[in-house]
């Protein structure tokens, strides 16, 4: 089988990289078609070795989204033309459905973005399944959706894939008993984001204060791939690889930002988090309510000084870990349902539909 993996943004190869090696070592036949953001999804595609397409650019302006959706679609034709997918797999998204229905490739997606309405409108006609998190709390009344018991995050940061890489501590220059803390502001430049304004923008030197005296009891990094700050914070700006951006977040002690899928992402590896967002998302506000690994707020002095009471908490990575491990004993292992649910296509999504606690096979 040949099976089209679609990455958007720069979690999405990160999402699928163990699936598709999985798939792979089955003996199935993958390609990676790339829209570039940021300017790092094709390295991140690359540093795992998969064979890759790049098919555009992610643009900024409304114009230029509107454009892209006739060139994309374009390349994408070419694309699939050539390598003949049996099935394409991507986040919902209208370029990989407008080619799915044209070439009549089966097309599998999945989404975990509630603010993402426009995308998801767009998206659904030409979706065969999507898959969406059981914590998505935006009704969507299709008999496409499969709801799964896990996040997307899971998928590559479960324990039975994901080993930390303790060289990047080296590279660092950071000591084992140092505590870390990772910051991240973003652009806000996708659909879903329109009409939002980054807490950066007006706030500079109120976020710098904070960040000197929160650099008083730990090591602070500011991730600039989406957004850049001014000079005053060039000292703690973070320059790595970003295949190495999730090693380090395994080895911080509080993760504070606008970043959504990163404040997940060290829920997942049981890392204290605060989100600093207008916007809900249903994974967020699951991790804050039933597991307590992390703190929403749209309010950046409330959520500094809660960064600078955790961080000085002594036993809150213990704290943490048995969060964590609550997390994962509840949610399924989102890579082998997903290795499971491409194989078996299209015969899983009816036992899905029929048996939705099928997936507790996958904990």
């Amino acid at each position: 089988m040949r099976i089209l993996f679609a990455a958007f943004h720069p979690v999405d190869p990160q999402v699928v990289s163990v699936v598709a090696r999985n798939l792979m070592t089955d003996g199935h036949q993958v390609l990676f078609a790339v829209v570039e953001k940021e300017g790092i999804i094709c390295d991140i595609v690359n540093s795992y070795g998969f064979r890759i397409k790049k098919v555009g650019r992610n643009r900024k302006s409304i114009f230029g989204k509107v454009l892209n959706v006739l060139l994309i679609d374009a390349r994408l034709l070419i694309t699939c033309m050539g390598f003949k997918p049996d099935i394409i797999f991507s986040p919902s998204s209208p370029y990989t459905g407008h080619i799915s229905c044209l070439l009549g490739i089966k097309h599998i997606c999945w989404g975990d973005t509630e603010t993402a309405t426009v995308n998801l409108k767009a998206s659904l006609p030409f979706i065969d399944s999507l898959l969406l998190p059981n914590c998505f709390f935006k009704e969507v009344d299709s008999k496409k959706i499969i709801y799964f018991n896990s996040y997307k995050e899971i998928a590559y940061l479960h324990p039975n894939y994901f080993i930390p890489d303790s060289t990047i501590l080296q590279k660092l220059g950071i000591g084992q008993s140092e505590k870390i803390i990772l910051m991240r502001f973003s652009a806000l430049h996708a659909t879903h984001d329109i009409g939002l304004k980054s807490k950066a923008d007006d706030n500079s030197q109120l976020i710098l204060s904070y960040i000197k005296e929160l650099a008083k009891h730990a090591r602070v990094f500011i991730s600039c791939t989406e957004k850049e700050l001014g000079a005053e914070f060039d000292e703690y700006k973070l320059n790595i690889h970003p295949s190495q951006y999730i090693h380090l977040l395994s080895f911080c002690s509080l993760y504070i930002g606008e970043g959504t899928t990163t404040a997940s992402e060290a829920g997942v590896l049981g890392v204290p988090w605060i989100n600093i967002q207008k916007t809900e998302r249903g994974y967020l506000i699951d991790q804050e309510r039933n597991f307590g690994l992390g703190f929403r707020t749209d309010n950046i002095s409330l959520a500094f000084e809660t960064a600078l009471k955790w961080i000085q908490q002594e036993n809150i990575g213990k704290e943490w870990l048995i969060k964590r491990n609550k997390l994962l004993e509840e949610k399924i292992d989102f890579t082998a349902f997903l290795v499971w649910f491409i194989e078996n296509y299209p015969e899983s999504h009816a036992i899905m539909k029929k048996d939705p606690d099928y997936q507790n096979r996958f904990r």
